[in-house]
């Protein structure tokens, strides 16, 4: 009858916590469907653009806007703190260039305005090609505008390139345009020159969030005993963040530990304290350890791991799962010393400029930063190289996307960057 009594409390227990299983899994499922490694995920409600629709609209009317008036641009009395460089490519009719150059502009002071260096280059031979060539709003918004450089072998091979079009062609082609970029944000030496792809989107106050994350990175390389750092990224790929097949043997040698120590400890109160013998029996603590926690264990992974460890807030290193080359800082003296000699001198055809980089720095055992939350938004869903090219320029699931971006809430960071301009504004008067 003890027994029987007993198996009912195995029973009974068993089944309450199958309940608080259920309910736990609820609770996953309305949290982590944003987490593309979670069980639970789920693309149609991931995706949608909230705060990045919430900005789009604002750059579209910051760009109407600077269509046809003046505004603020770099007081080139000063050495600017940041250069932005956007190399830009014809989409063949469609074009997000007014909406990234709107949102990186809209709702800066005058005094940050004044700070950036803003170059736009529309790569093409024949920048007539480009569906914003010659816009007003571009012509009002960018503080320079290059060109090729006036050399002959140089323009040739972009030109042939321009015909090839392939993925050979375009990797070569891209690393010629970035050195176009870096050179013309050389000429006005800044602090630090950003470099942005044209399809995306910045949230409001991208800019001081930008600053004290470099302040940051510069502080915690110093700490490393290094003296430099090779850039900070401020946009990342969330899909790569999940549980990546190199760690698991990690994953298993943890969950194994957490049995071990379960059992351990049940076995311990077994021993030492008389009045658990009764409530621990052997099927007890085998339905713990050997169903109970495993589901657990489970569940745990199934939630994602962006889901269930988030990243802090602040600088870390990102040595690996760091794609793309949506938005990258460097320090101006990386540009000087290595990238534009790296840029202007390969010839190498076989990797975007993403991946050549980070060859290169895993090669130079270079220190990248990455700042979280990120500051920018991928919102491009049309390729400038006819990968995954869509009609309607729409988002599709092999698109690099940062999904926690679209939680930021538009009236919490207006505050902060009104804060933090007017700590700016009192510094200055002082």
């Amino acid at each position: 009858m003890l027994a029987n009594f007993h198996n009912r409390g195995i029973v009974s227990f068993f089944l309450g916590f199958l309940l608080c299983y259920a309910v736990v899994a609820a609770y996953l499922r309305s949290k982590c469907y944003r987490d593309p490694s979670s069980i639970f995920f789920r693309p149609e409600s991931a995706r949608v653009l909230t705060y990045s629709s919430f900005r789009k609209a604002q750059a579209q009317k910051f760009g109407d806007l600077a269509a046809s008036h003046a505004i603020a641009k770099w007081a080139n009395s000063t050495t600017p703190e940041l250069c932005i460089g956007v190399a830009s490519v014809s989409r063949q009719g469609f074009s997000y260039l007014k909406e990234t150059l709107g949102s990186i502009l809209e709702g800066l002071d005058d005094l940050e305005r004044q700070r950036i260096y803003l170059v736009v280059f529309l790569a093409h031979t024949n920048q007539s090609q480009h569906e914003d060539f010659r816009e007003p709003w571009l012509l009002n918004m960018a503080d320079s505008l290059p060109t090729y450089p006036n050399d002959a072998e140089t323009v040739d091979l972009v030109r042939q390139l321009e015909i090839d079009g392939n993925y050979e062609a375009h990797a070569r082609k891209q690393k010629i345009d970035y050195s176009v970029l870096l050179d013309e944000c050389a000429k006005v030496h800044p602090r630090y020159t950003m470099t942005l792809e044209d399809d995306v989107i910045a949230l409001d106050g991208w800019y001081h969030r930008a600053l004290n994350a470099l302040q940051a990175a510069t502080r915690k390389t110093r700490e490393l005993g290094r003296d430099s750092f090779l850039y900070l990224r401020v946009f990342y790929d969330g899909r790569l963040l999940g549980w990546n097949s190199e760690e698991w043997p990690l994953y298993v040698e943890s969950s194994v530990a957490v049995l071990i120590v379960e059992v351990v400890i049940l076995l311990a109160f077994r021993w030492r304290i008389t009045a658990m013998r009764k409530a621990l029996t052997l099927p007890v603590i085998l339905v713990l350890c050997g169903v109970c926690t495993p589901l657990l264990i489970g569940l745990f992974f199934a939630g994602g791991r962006n889901c269930m460890l988030p990243k802090k807030p602040g600088v870390h290193l990102m040595h690996q799962y760091g794609c793309c080359a949506q938005g990258l800082v460097f320090p101006q003296r990386q540009v000087v010393d290595h990238l534009l000699p790296l840029y202007r001198n390969t010839e190498d055809n076989h990797a975007a400029v993403d991946t050549f980089l980070e060859d290169w720095a895993n090669s130079h055992d270079s220190l990248r930063w990455a700042v979280t939350p990120v500051l920018i938004q991928h919102v491009g869903g049309k390729s400038s190289h006819g990968a995954g090219d869509q009609e309607s320029g729409s988002l599709t699931d092999d698109m690099p996307f940062d999904y926690s971006f679209e939680m930021n809430d538009p009236i919490k960071l207006a505050k902060e960057h009104k804060a933090w301009i007017a700590e700016m504004r009192e510094m200055n008067t002082q």
